[in-house]
């Protein structure tokens, strides 16, 4: 088997099995999602241990390689670009909060006065704290944050699809089928995983539905497959490969993976269960510890033994 040959399969397991697998989510019933929704939700927190795992010991890494004086500075820019894009997104087309019936609270409301407390509040504190003599303290906000823009799912997908473009690159430049197979191992052990946890949180958002979930899964799944495309037809692409927009792109698509993580797939899940059960706290951190170290150890021996 030559080069060529390998570099075609790679395109077509990357591309179809990211498809597929991205697809898998919302092809569970809406009823199995009702009957069993604290299985949902640590599904959505493994993908979010995921997506921690690949922005900070996979994306990161790899840019500090060719660019290690100011990867973390673009990691920060990559965060504070999609938080500037999401309060700009609210800041138009969001509602307040006395019209609407969905409060965004991530902590005390600011129109409410500081020396008032209604029943719910009373009634809240009564459930999370229990009396005056006891100790524990609430650390979560029991209000979901606001999931109707969709420039989280957004920044998500301009991330996953960049790094998989920049994957499918890396593919595309090896010289031997040897190589690219080995290449394509890695790559897929971990790009299937996170075309799941793509999948998953596509059908939580409010903003999606079918259609769009097909063509955010197409966008994902074909990013690997462009790349490997380029990369076998342009050997001009290897001192592009090589420059620093590369490192560039990887550092900002690590900073958006890390934002959309902390500030809305956890906060979101976290503050779904926070009352509804007691255990769910645990079962949520033990799921994005999982996913978390499932990236964690495919990155350091897959990656490891194809390199």
């Amino acid at each position: 088997m030559n080069s060529i040959t390998a570099k075609a399969i790679s395109m077509t397991v990357l591309g179809l099995g990211s498809f597929v697998v991205g697809m898998i989510p919302a092809c569970i019933p809406q009823s199995a999602r009702q009957r069993h929704p604290l299985l949902i939700s640590c599904l959505l927190c493994f993908g979010g241990g995921v997506l921690l795992s690949t922005s900070l010991l996979h994306m990161l890494p790899e840019a500090r390689v060719n660019l290690p004086n100011y990867t973390e500075l673009l990691l920060c820019a990559g965060f504070f670009i999609v938080y500037a894009v999401d309060e700009i997104v609210h800041f138009f087309y969001g509602t307040n909060e006395s019209t609407s019936g969905h409060r965004r609270n991530y902590g005390a409301g600011e129109q409410s006065s500081l020396l008032r407390r209604n029943s719910e509040d009373a009634e809240m504190r009564e459930r999370c704290c229990g009396d005056a003599g006891n100790s524990r303290m609430c650390h979560v906000s029991h209000t979901e944050p606001c999931n109707k823009s969709s420039s989280g799912i957004i920044g998500l997908l301009c991330a996953l699809f960049v790094h998989s473009l920049l994957e499918g690159l890396a593919i595309g430049l090896q010289e031997t089928a040897a190589q690219v197979m080995l290449l394509l191992a890695a790559v897929a052990s971990h790009k299937f995983v996170v075309g799941f946890c793509l999948g998953a949180e596509l059908c939580a958002s409010a903003a999606s539905n079918l259609c769009t979930h097909i063509l955010c899964v197409a966008l994902f799944s074909g990013g690997s497959a462009a790349g490997i495309a380029i990369g076998a037809a342009l050997d001009s692409v290897e001192a592009f490969n090589n420059s620093p927009a590369v490192p560039i792109m990887q550092s900002l698509a690590a900073g958006t993976l890390l934002y959309v993580t902390v500030s809305e797939v956890l906060p979101r899940e976290r503050a779904r269960w926070h009352e509804r059960k007691r255990g769910a706290g645990l079962a949520q951190f033990l799921s994005v510890a999982v996913g978390f170290a499932l990236m964690y150890l495919s990155t350091k021996y897959l990656d490891h033994d194809a390199a």
